[in-house]
């Protein structure tokens, strides 16, 4: 971002060009603060409009302003010869007005959208008047990779004597709204940020002043831009991380950590229960899980799983979804979940499920858009005692006559206990699935139960 009260002499203010919209002439201005620029677009009138406050209010100069002229202002010479001079008048506003900087006249630049010390000004009169009732609503609040740059960054480094003229612009509002916030949301931008060369997710920051963070979630951001997430061990119970460059758990359970896979008691997330870590890049699960050991919930759909990750070390996880991955097999995956309630595997490419057939704890079970195509597959599920919930739509099998009243018929007398596909079971189908079962045992020499939903 830029910093003006660093490079002040490095700031340079331009219109390089012209362009025609809707019949207006609009001058399109280019600010540059060292390295960083951005381009703002005026018209004549705007110009006008601020060079009359600036004389009534800042002691500008009346007569500095290139003048009106309605005859011919659409002729090119005029339009470069007026360009020329409202570039010369936006040098001479930045040189008088540079030690004080105007609110009227860094706005009419964009100075609070790309420069560090304005933007937190703008921050800080928001939280001035509105902090209270954020912390007292949801507590929560969304900053952009920029905002959150530059509270770090004004933390580190000297703040100049000019940077508070009003205290409503204190920088010290934005310290204590961040000091009391329990939700915090940051949420990166790809690419270019608006008319700037300012890359946001190459900006570093860090979350030092953040006392009471208990949910933390990161959106489109680069992880190596994070500085002492670790510090966030002891507080945080949640955490989202989704649409980074994550590829392992290492860079944000150890991301403090020089030497990875070296575990001690000081590195462990004592109070995480949920982790989100959907869409990203993660292929497997490292020996690092052990450092969230008492996690119940854990997402990680839309990454590049083939198969069932070992979570053992969780001993009281009970909740994973892993939808939109690549697992294609699940063989006796008991051996790698322990003992899960709630298990999503759906929109991945699973064939059978006889893996699943010793999850004694498993509740509930979204299967949905695999390739299920057997019947008979509903078999290794049919002794599971708990299953309650069971979703196979968008597979072939879901398609086949009678299609409700099969799957039902292999749970036997738990048929009218399981939800499937986010419906129970009607009587009628119960009928069916006693008339069923009552031809496949009577020959046996058993007397069939009539099922019944009331």
């Amino acid at each position: 971002m830029a910093c003006f009260w660093v490079n002040a002499q490095g700031t340079t203010v331009k219109i390089p060009t012209t362009l025609e919209k809707e019949g207006v002439t609009l001058y399109e201005i280019k600010i540059s603060v060292g390295d960083i620029f951005w381009i703002v677009t005026h018209r004549y009138n705007d110009f006008f409009e601020l060079h009359t406050k600036l004389v009534n209010d800042h002691g500008v100069a009346k007569d500095i302003l290139p003048s009106k002229k309605l005859i011919r202002s659409k002729c090119p010479q005029f339009i470069d010869t007026r360009r020329k001079g409202l570039e010369l008048y936006l040098q001479k506003l930045l040189k008088f007005l540079k030690l004080t900087m105007p609110r009227i006249f860094l706005e009419f630049l964009n100075f609070h959208v790309y420069d560090v010390y304005f933007l937190l000004q703008s921050l800080a009169l928001k939280f001035y008047s509105g902090a209270e009732s954020y912390i007292s609503t949801t507590n929560s609040y969304n900053f952009t990779t920029l905002e959150i740059h530059a509270i770090s960054k004004c933390c580190n480094t000297p703040q100049p004597a000019e940077y508070n003229p009003d205290k409503r612009y204190d920088f010290t509002h934005v310290l204590d709204f961040c000091s009391q916030l329990k939700d915090l949301n940051v949420t990166g931008i790809i690419g270019n940020y608006l008319r700037s060369n300012i890359q946001p997710n190459d900006l570093l920051f860090d979350f030092r002043n953040f006392k009471k963070i208990t949910n933390l979630s990161l959106k489109e951001i680069c992880l190596d831009c994070i500085k002492d997430l670790g510090q966030l061990r002891n507080n945080l119970e949640t955490m989202t991380i989704n649409k980074s460059n994550m590829t392992s758990l290492s860079q944000i359970l150890q991301c403090d950590v020089l030497h990875k896979y070296n575990f001690d008691s000081t590195h462990v997330w004592s109070n995480l229960v949920k982790m989100d870590l959907s869409h990203n890049c993660l292929t497997e699960i490292d020996q690092t899980i052990k450092l969230v050991p008492n996690l119940k919930t854990l997402i990680l759909d839309q990454n590049r799983f083939s198969n069932i990750p070992n979570l053992l070390e969780l001993k009281n996880l009970t909740t994973l979804s892993i939808c939109g991955n690549l697992i294609t097999s699940c063989k006796q995956i008991h051996f790698t979940l322990g003992n899960i309630s709630h298990l999503n595997l759906s929109q991945n490419s699973i064939t059978s499920l006889e893996g699943f057939t010793k999850l004694y704890s498993l509740e509930t079970l979204n299967l949905t858009g695999n390739n299920i195509n057997n019947i008979e597959e509903i078999k290794f599920l049919s002794n599971l005692p708990c299953l309650e919930d069971l979703k196979l739509t968008g597979n072939s099998v879901s398609t086949i006559v009678d299609y409700r009243v099969k799957v039902l018929e292999y749970f036997g007398k738990r048929a009218q206990e399981i939800c499937l596909d986010n419906e129970q079971p009607l009587q009628p189908e119960l009928d069916k699935v006693s008339i069923r079962r009552a031809l496949k045992i009577l020959k046996d020499g058993e007397v069939p139960e009539i099922l019944s939903t009331r």
